[in-house]
């Protein structure tokens, strides 16, 4: 008799653990937000039954994410402690059943995680060691997903022509001589070392970590794209910076994404969507209106005009009839092309590579790169705001 109880007491455990033997879930939601809104983002519980003990750990990037602390716990799951713990920057979450038996927590929301948004994108990531038990202590298999907070996802088709790369009645068409040689880096190029030549503060200096395993066909380089939120040009200082990015530019004048697509960005605009666009050695630029957009969509074609980018044609030069690009000269990235990017083609002439000292982009300092462009562009200067 006593061998037959113990064999059904164990049968029942059996058949507790079994129930968990199936997959349950627990989710996060994916949220996006304007900078600078405090957010709600809920962890989601379904077929959650007979808990006995909850521990959670998720993984967020403190630069996108300010953590608050947890709200709307559901009944069942009073008593939960939370802690922020940075290195990786994570929420640890942890909760025991608090009477004699396991509890059955309801499908849908266990509780909410508070956070501020300050801009960008950031997986909400559950790390590897989280854990629920059941009353009996066994470990359910849990499925986890994952969820985000962004900024609305917003695509720019953007078109522009560097000069130094261009080809006269091309149709339309750079050289892609450092793609071909395999010169271009897979790290983004726009965090150099300083003093870049001799220049402590380079106008574009961006300290990304945009890198690729494969570049795109057709790759003329790597530029800077920044999203300016500003009423006017005037007021679309680098103080109003919500979003940039290094991305490949192409052959035919389009920039995208190391995947060949047009480039996605996670932001949102009050005022107006002004792009900007910094090469090496190339003056910036900057849209000279607020980009129009449609559905998360936006468009700007920098070539067809003077009057498509700040400052006009002190900064800008035309290519062709109808046909305008970036100015090439500008060496020591100071937004002016002068005497001071001269000495500097001078000090580098004869070298190859990947040199901002080549500014027809066509691996060799020589001649033209002076003659045509560093020359022919002095005293153009950029029309970007400080």
């Amino acid at each position: 008799m006593k061998r037959i109880v113990i064999s059904i007491f164990m049968f029942l455990i059996w058949v507790a653990g079994l129930q968990h033997a199936f997959t349950q879930t627990v989710s996060l939601d994916n949220i996006t937000a304007n900078t600078g809104e405090d957010i709600l983002v809920p962890i989601n519980f379904y077929g959650m039954t007979n808990l006995g003990a909850i521990t959670l750990f998720i993984e967020f990037n403190e630069s996108v994410l300010t953590f608050n602390g947890i709200t709307n716990v559901v009944p069942e799951g009073n008593g939960t402690f939370y802690n922020y713990i940075p290195n990786p920057s994570r929420v640890g979450l942890s909760w025991i059943a608090p009477g004699m038996s396991g509890v059955d927590f309801p499908d849908g929301k266990y509780l909410d995680l508070q956070f501020t948004f300050l801009g960008g994108a950031s997986d909400l990531i559950f790390a590897s060691n989280c854990e629920i038990g059941d009353w009996y202590g066994n470990v359910i298999n849990v499925t986890y997903i994952n969820g985000s907070a962004s900024a609305p996802a917003v695509t720019f088709n953007i078109d522009v022509f560097l000069e130094g790369a261009y080809q006269y009645e091309s149709g339309g068409a750079m050289r892609t001589d450092l793609f071909n040689a395999g010169n271009i880096p897979a790290n983004q190029p726009y965090s150099p070392v300083l003093p870049y030549f001799g220049n402590n503060n380079p106008a574009w200096y961006y300290a990304g970590t945009e890198s690729t395993a494969t570049i795109p066909a057709g790759t003329v380089d790597w530029v800077l794209i920044q999203l300016r939120n500003a009423a006017t040009a005037v007021e679309a200082t680098g103080a109003t910076i919500v979003a940039q990015k290094a991305c490949f530019l192409l052959s035919n004048g389009s920039v995208v994404d190391s995947d060949g697509n047009n480039p996605v960005f996670y932001t949102s605009f009050n005022d107006g969507a002004f792009v900007v666009i910094w090469h090496r050695n190339h003056l910036g630029i900057m849209s000279s209106v607020p980009v129009a957009g449609f559905g998360g969509s936006y468009f700007y074609d920098f070539t067809t005009g003077a009057g498509k980018v700040a400052g006009g044609s002190a900064g800008y030069v035309v290519l062709e009839s109808g046909v305008w690009g970036m100015a090439a000269g500008d060496i020591n990235a100071d937004k002016i092309i002068n005497v001071y990017d001269k000495a500097l083609w001078e000090t580098n002439a004869a070298s190859q590579g990947y040199s901002g000292a080549d500014a027809n982009l066509d691996i060799q300092v020589n001649n033209p790169d002076k003659n045509e462009h560093v020359l022919q562009n002095n005293a153009k200067i950029s029309g970007i705001p400080d």
